[in-house]
């Protein structure tokens, strides 16, 4: 977790901007994506300051010095809000790395996730629910209680994870919503 990464004048523009896309967005269809949890994408053509977030200097420096390694260049995979209503169960702990075959190819990882907290993020409203260490983890292994972590930040700040890194969204036991915006890069 970077904390305090997005100025609070860019945080408050990216919130000006991506509100009305995602208040007209309908929740997810099925258990996985959340019944109370709509999910907004093509920010990029949607807001100019969710680009800045895109081209943030610290973010793509790590994504170029993680995924470089693997290919010429690495590109934007994904960029979207994810909005946790209040009475939203966890969604299933999984890997992102899934939509890339699985585990064939494990010695190289092809996703480095970034999600911002646009809103605070805590146990309770939803925060995301992190693995640590799970990215060296045998895929048949499952996570126990124990082993998860909370990802709790303010607002502004942000999370970068592999498409190892068991995670999903967290249950929303609060009054109000929790967003995030989940922006991914891949080879």
């Amino acid at each position: 977790i970077v904390d305090d990464l997005i100025a609070p004048v860019l945080l408050n523009r990216v919130r000006t901007e991506i509100m009305p896309y995602v208040d007209a967005t309908p929740p997810g269809r099925d258990t996985f994506t959340g019944f109370l949890t709509p999910r907004t994408g093509a920010l990029v053509a949607r807001s100019p300051a969710c680009r800045e977030l895109v081209q943030d200097p610290l973010v793509t420096g790590v994504a170029e010095a993680f995924l470089a390694p693997y290919c010429d260049r690495y590109q934007l995979h994904l960029t979207q809000v994810i909005r946790i209503k209040p009475g939203q169960p966890a969604q299933t702990l999984h890997r992102d790395r899934l939509a890339w075959g699985g585990f064939l190819q494990r010695a190289i990882e092809p996703q480095l996730n970034t999600i911002w907290a646009i809103t605070d993020f805590t146990r309770e409203n939803g925060a995301t629910r992190v693995v640590p260490g799970s990215q060296l983890w045998d895929d048949a292994r499952h996570a126990e209680d124990h082993e998860v972590a909370f990802a709790e930040m303010k607002a502004g700040s942000v999370i970068l994870y592999t498409g190892s890194v068991i995670h999903s969204g967290g249950a929303n036991q609060s009054d109000a919503d929790r967003i995030g915006i989940n922006i991914a890069y891949s080879l």
